[in-house]
């Protein structure tokens, strides 16, 4: 038995205009998990003396690393001890305490959508699904498509592969697009570079295609003309590449390397 000191996020758009933290403390047993954690949290203290928490799929921010699913909490006290801040994964999104407004992130797309008009109603629906995983990086930035939203164009690349070209172009977007991932894997518990190797792959492919046809060729050298990857004009500043994925870095490593030289 033990016990743990809990600090966590409450706010309920309906009624409140700033968020508070609710301090409680809870004890477990050897083999709890954080469901049990959270059923066994006390609701009056929240609006409407409810505790909004999805626990048929668990995701949340614990001492600001991202949290998927339904953790036992003798991993959590191995690495992040007994005194937790749980929040939810974006508060800007909130909707009730750890629950965000997905409808709210999902109308971001709109334009995509729009633009995209051959993408089937419930296709366009799965995207939500997707949307948590924007969040894992605590700093995001709503200008970025998201990571998400990546692994949505790479799903969607799938089912439409005569519009492949065109769902990575929108993607290829210098202000906005895929080159601005920033890896996720030391934000998550338990550390995952799952996210960070299938994003690497998409920016594979988009800087090293296979297909050697009329439309990967211009999308090939639209992306040239927006990124310089052989050129003194960098995807970032090499000083600050270290916030980048390996995969990344080793380009704007190369592009230094080659300018040294030049």
């Amino acid at each position: 038995m033990g016990k743990l000191y809990l600090s966590i996020f409450s706010f309920d758009s309906r009624i409140d205009f700033q968020n508070g933290f609710v301090r409680q403390e809870v004890h477990y047993k050897a083999n709890d998990t954080l469901k049990d954690v959270f059923q066994a949290v006390d609701s009056k203290n929240f609006g409407y003396q409810e505790f909004g928490v999805d626990l048929q799929f668990i995701h949340c921010r614990i001492n600001g690393y991202a949290v998927f699913g339904n953790l036992t909490v003798k991993e959590i006290v191995k690495k992040l001890g007994c005194y937790l801040e749980i929040e939810p994964l974006n508060k800007r999104y909130a909707k009730k305490d750890l629950l965000l407004d997905l409808d709210a992130a999902f109308a971001k797309y709109h334009n995509f959508f729009y633009l995209m008009d051959f993408i089937a109603p419930s296709e366009r629906e799965e995207l939500k699904k997707y949307l948590l995983i924007n969040f894992i990086v605590p700093s995001y930035d709503d200008s970025y498509c998201g990571d998400g939203f990546l692994l949505y164009i790479k799903w969607l690349s799938l089912r439409y592969p005569l519009h492949k070209e065109r769902l990575l172009h929108f993607i290829s977007c210098k202000e906005s697009g895929i080159f601005w991932h920033v890896s996720t894997a030391n934000f998550m518990l338990p550390h995952n570079r799952a996210i960070d190797t299938q994003i690497e792959s998409l920016q594979s492919m988009l800087i090293s295609p296979t297909c050697k046809n009329q439309e990967w060729a211009e999308l090939r050298s639209h992306i040239n003309s927006q990124y310089h990857f052989a050129c003194q004009n960098r995807i970032a500043d090499y000083n600050a590449a270290e916030s980048f994925t390996p995969f990344i870095q080793s380009i704007l490593h190369a592009n230094h390397t080659q300018q040294t030289y030049q």
